[in-house]
C-alpha cells in the first residue's frame, strides 16, 4: 500500500484512540475500514466513516458564549465558533428551565420542535462546554445548531 493519509472527522466510540481533526497514516486498507495507529500507540481497524481523505482542514469547536443574559430567558441563545472562523448558533436550557418555559399562560403555540436546542443539567460553564465539545467529537455540532451569517 502506498502511504496514505487520513483526517478524523469524528471519535465516535474511539476517544481514547482518535482526536478530531488530527491526520493519521493509513498502514492498511480494506474496503470500509483502515488501520491507524491511534492515539494510544495501537494499531486498529476503524471504519471509513469517521475519516476523510487525505489532509484536509476539519473545523473543530473552539470556543461559545452566551448571547442572552441568563436570568432574561429560559432558552438561551448560544454562539459556538470553530477553528475555521466558522459561527453557529443555539439554544441552550435545563430540564427546569423548559418547564418554568411552559408554564407561560399565554404561550402559542402549547408546543414545538426545536432541532438546534440543547438541553444541559445546568446552565454551569463547564457542563455546557462539556456538551458542546461532546456534540463536536461525535459528528452532531451540525445538527444540534444553525448556520450564523
Amino acid at each position: 500500500m502506498d502511504l496514505k493519509f487520513v483526517t478524523c472527522t469524528y471519535i465516535g466510540v474511539y476517544g481514547h484512540a482518535l482526536t478530531k481533526g488530527k491526520v493519521y497514516q493509513a498502514v492498511a486498507e480494506e474496503d470500509d475500514r483502515f488501520r491507524v495507529i491511534g492515539n494510544h500507540g495501537k494499531r486498529v481497524w476503524i471504519d471509513k466513516y469517521y475519516f476523510a481523505n487525505g489532509e484536509v482542514e476539519v473545523p473543530i469547536l473552539s470556543s461559545w458564549k452566551f448571547d442572552d443574559p441568563l436570568d432574561d430567558f429560559d432558552l438561551i441563545e448560544v454562539t459556538v465558533t470553530f477553528s475555521n472562523g466558522m459561527k453557529r448558533w443555539c439554544l441552550i436550557t435545563t430540564p427546569e428551565r423548559l418547564v418554568n418555559h411552559f408554564k407561560q399562560l399565554h404561550l402559542d403555540p402549547p408546543g414545538f420542535n426545536i432541532q438546534h436546542l440543547i438541553i444541559v443539567r445546568t446552565m454551569n460553564n463547564e457542563d455546557i462546554g462539556q456538551t458542546l465539545k461532546h456534540l463536536d467529537e461525535q459528528g452532531d455540532i451540525e445538527k444540534a445548531t444553525l448556520f450564523l451569517e
